[in-house]
């Protein structure tokens, strides 16, 4: 759909239905930093200038009432609630995102990828060579492609120190109000793999995070990696210590999802570089939120 026509209706229709009650748009980004450096560096949709991070968040909270997603799941409610999550464990989250969050007063979850941040092993799209659009098709291929990046992957490689310690962490939990969830020990695509797998790299990511993070920043959810969730491991990780997971279904989370299976794949909606940065699709967003539009 062209960017008007979405402009458009969002602007329309930001305030139609609003929510009451026990809804809750849960955003996903994944790193906030300057749009500066390397102009060649791959999936820079991940990235939202700080700048346009704050514009957002304070345009949300003159809408409604920012939570925390664990105590959304706990039984919290807020009038037009939203909370904000981060995926990987991104250094940037640090440095340029978490004095805005201290500033404006959000709170937020950051999921880890324990093998970036404990194993300092990259994404294996970081040193891939390849451009965003086969980076996608090779999430979604036959796997060969995929197979042969990660087998690059080496520890401590370049873009690994892109990625926070185990202090920076820490220090995440302490100068801002965020929680910690888990992402998966490697990242990899988890409805990929053989059951016996995925649960064994759950419980590796669960074991780290236990060891480095204090009780009181552990947030008890899990966020699928590339958001594929696969509802045979729901028990596995409920024995972790997790009380859901997220997915990236675009939608509004309501309480009645939490009941049975449901509650491991909670909708959440990804915000990218271009959207946070054009304030006409902002109303778009919440839209596209309210009706479920699929997945990013």
């Amino acid at each position: 759909m062209r960017r008007w026509v979405k402009a458009a209706a969002g602007t329309a229709l930001a305030g139609w239905s609003r929510r009451r009650g026990d809804g809750l748009l849960v955003l996903t980004f994944h790193r906030v930093r300057p749009d500066e450096g390397d102009a060649g560096r791959p999936m820079r949709n991940l990235e939202t200038r700080p700048e346009d991070f704050r514009g957002l968040l304070e345009w949300l909270g003159r809408r409604g009432e920012a939570m925390r997603l664990e105590d959304w799941i706990a039984g919290g409610r807020g009038k037009d609630a939203f909370a904000v999550t981060f995926d990987d464990g991104w250094k940037d989250n640090l440095t340029w995102a978490a004095p805005v969050l201290r500033e404006l007063g959000i709170p937020a979850t950051v999921f880890l990828a324990t093998g970036a941040v404990d194993g300092r092993r990259p994404f294996w799209w970081q040193g891939a060579g390849m451009s965003d659009g086969e980076i996608e098709r090779a999430k979604v291929g036959d796997g060969r492609a995929l197979a042969e990046a990660e087998s690059r992957v080496v520890a401590g490689g370049a873009g690994s120190e892109e990625f926070l310690t185990w202090e920076e962490v820490r220090e995440l939990g302490r100068t801002a109000d965020v929680r910690f969830g888990l992402h998966g020990h490697r990242h990899a695509l988890m409805d990929r793999m053989t059951a016996e797998a995925a649960a064994a790299d759950a419980r590796e990511c669960a074991r780290l995070v236990e060891r480095e993070v204090p009780a009181e920043m552990r947030s008890g959810v899990f966020c699928w990696p590339n958001g594929n969730p696969r509802a045979d491991l729901g028990a596995g990780l409920e024995g972790l210590g997790m009380r859901a997971g997220v997915s990236t279904r675009w939608g509004i989370a309501r309480r009645s999802m939490l009941e049975g299976e449901g509650r491991w794949a909670l909708p959440r909606n990804n915000v990218d570089g271009a959207l946070a940065r054009d304030r006409g699709l902002w109303g778009w967003l919440l839209l596209k939120a309210k009706v479920g539009m699929g997945r990013q």
